[in-house]
């Protein structure tokens, strides 16, 4: 009778009427407790068999590390290594599980369209509020000269309530998420219909990554929210490459007139009749060359959000410490004093989230009637 196999020892004996002696079944127990040894290369062999069926099942998410990186030829590199991954992975079928998850949540629908293939739509669907008023040209008293000037109002206040909430879409990189969600619990007596769009490392510099530009339409013409929370930026001091496909320098003249030409693209796409923008600018990075890189983010996005009624910047650098530098902790309207960042040196906590939501929540009021 073999032993060596326990389903073997388990049935055989009992089928055929046998049974065991005391020393049969100590002898069995010794051998399955005995200690298997298996030698150093099939280890390794094993280790490195699942290290690559892993790397296939998610050749897919390795594709898209890639590609967020900088442009430059270390990412032109990571990125054809990680492609032809993708391929194996496509031919045998094993990247289907990661491509479903995708399918699931839309990720990805977005990103074939370019952001200068979008001045189109901007033509022919964004619509100025109807609260904004024309340049009108005024003479002062005693004066002989002309000098225009533009007027505008805020939009026409409605009542908030349970029957009719307010819908908000908070959209942006991943400093969005705890803002999103500051924005979506910290008012619990005001009705409001929160939906958070937050990105890892995306920006308006790389729509090849990810299109904002697009996404925002898509959301705008599907849910057509009455109020979007844009928090993007972070992530935009780096090269990109313009329509032509040219490489564009970060921080050059012909890097900025780019990007501002993407933030207007973007802002006025968000236009929409009862709509209203909230644009939150940078803080403060305590890394030296980011704080440079989002100073003059703020600075480009300053004239262009001026410019469209629409758009309301929510200005939060002197809150996380302005132009003395990065602050790790602030002091709060009651006294308080809270952890405002992260240890990154980039994110800002949930608490520090939540000063900025205060002020999101400001500005609202000014514009909406909420009934209590």
């Amino acid at each position: 009778m073999d032993h060596s196999d326990p389903l073997e020892r388990a049935t055989k004996p009992r089928e055929r009427g046998e049974t065991w002696t005391d020393e049969q079944f100590r002898a069995a127990r010794e051998s399955d407790l005995a200690e298997r040894r298996v030698d150093v290369r099939s280890s390794v062999i094993a280790a490195l068999s699942c290290l690559l069926l892993a790397a296939l099942l998610t050749s897919g998410k390795i594709v898209e590390i890639a590609q967020r990186q900088e442009l430059g030829d270390a990412r032109d590199r990571q990125l054809a290594v990680a492609e032809r991954l993708d391929r194996v992975a496509n031919f045998l079928s094993l990247n289907r599980p990661y491509d479903l998850i995708l399918d699931i949540r839309g990720a990805g629908e977005d990103v074939g369209e370019r952001v200068d293939d979008l001045s189109a739509l901007v033509a022919s669907t964004t619509t100025l509020p109807p609260s904004t008023t024309a340049p009108t040209t005024t003479v002062p008293p005693g004066s002989t000269s002309s000098t225009t000037t533009t007027t505008t109002t805020m939009p026409t206040l409605r009542q908030v309530t349970a029957a009719r909430p307010l819908t908000v879409y908070v959209a942006g990189d991943s400093q969005a998420e705890y803002l999103g969600q500051a924005i979506t619990t910290e008012h619990p007596d005001w009705e409001l219909e929160v939906e958070v769009s937050d990105r890892i490392s995306t920006s308006l510099a790389r729509p090849d990554y990810f299109n904002w530009p697009a996404e925002l339409a898509a959301v705008m013409d599907d849910r057509s929210p009455e109020v979007v929370v844009l928090f993007i930026g972070a992530n935009d001091h780096q090269d990109m490459a313009a329509a032509d496909g040219l490489r564009l320098v970060e921080g050059t003249a012909e890097w900025q007139a780019e990007w501002t030409a993407r933030l207007e693209l973007t802002l006025d796409l968000l236009a929409g009749e009862n709509r209203h923008v909230f644009w939150i600018t940078q803080p403060p990075m305590r890394d030296g060359d980011l704080l440079e890189g989002v100073a003059m983010i703020n600075d480009l996005a300053a004239p262009v959000v001026a410019a469209r009624p629409h758009v309301t910047t929510v200005d939060i650098w002197d809150l996380f410490g302005g132009d003395d530098g990065y602050v790790e902790h602030i002091t709060t309207d009651e006294g308080d004093t809270i952890d405002a960042r992260v240890d990154d040196g980039v994110h800002l906590t949930r608490s520090g989230a939540s000063e900025v939501a205060d002020l999101v929540f400001d500005q609202m009021e000014v514009r909406w009637d909420f009934v209590e």
